[in-house]
C-alpha cells in the first residue's frame, strides 16, 4: 500500500510539473521576443530614367515588436550620405512595415507577408524632399541557431508616381 501511495504522489508532481511546462511554453509563444535585424538590398527603380540602388552590407536595421505569435509591427530606419565633387547629401528611409507569419514557430522556416509605409527623403547640397512610399513584401524567415535566423524578401513600392521592385537579404536576432 505505501507503494503504491508513493507511485501516486510521484505521478501527481510529474504530472504538475509537464503541466507547469506546458503553461511555460505556451505563455512565450503567446508573445515571442523582439526581433532586431539588418537588411542588405537592392531596389531597381521602374521610372524614368531607370534606376539600381544596392545597399551592401546594410540597407536598413528593423526592429519587430510582437504583437501575437502570428503578427508584427516592425519599425525601420536606414541612413545613407555621399559626398563628391564638392556636393554631399544624405538620404533617409524611416518606415514601419506590418508582418503576417504563416507559420507561428520561429523554430522552423516561415513565410510571411509584409504591408509597409515609409519616408523617404533626401537633404543636402541639393533640393530637400521627402514622399510617403507605400509597399508590399513577402519573404521567408529560415532559423540558423535558438535565437538566429536568416531573411529574404522580394518587395514591390510605391510613391509619387514612381514604382521599384527591391530584394532584402537579412539577419534577424531574437532578444531570447
Amino acid at each position: 500500500m505505501r507503494r503504491i501511495s508513493s507511485l501516486v504522489v510521484l505521478s501527481l508532481l510529474a504530472l504538475s510539473a509537464s503541466a507547469t511546462a506546458q503553461r511555460s511554453r505556451g505563455a512565450s509563444m503567446a508573445k515571442p521576443s523582439p526581433e532586431i535585424g539588418i537588411d542588405a538590398g537592392v531596389t531597381f527603380g521602374l521610372g524614368t530614367p531607370n534606376t539600381t540602388l544596392l545597399s551592401i552590407p546594410a540597407q536598413q536595421i528593423r526592429m519587430g515588436f510582437f504583437l501575437s505569435p502570428a503578427l508584427s509591427i516592425e519599425p525601420t530606419f536606414g541612413l545613407q550620405s555621399a559626398s563628391g565633387g564638392g556636393v554631399s547629401f544624405t538620404t533617409y528611409n524611416i518606415g514601419t512595415g506590418l508582418l503576417y507569419h504563416f507559420a507561428q514557430s520561429r523554430a522552423a522556416s516561415q513565410f510571411y507577408v509584409r504591408p509597409f509605409v515609409n519616408v523617404v527623403g533626401i537633404s543636402g547640397d541639393v533640393p530637400s524632399s521627402s514622399t510617403a512610399v507605400f509597399g508590399v513584401g513577402g519573404g521567408l524567415k529560415v532559423p540558423l541557431r535558438d535565437r538566429i535566423a536568416s531573411r529574404f524578401e522580394a518587395n514591390v513600392q510605391s510613391g509619387e508616381g514612381d514604382t521599384a521592385i527591391g530584394l532584402l537579404a537579412g539577419l534577424s536576432f531574437y532578444t531570447r
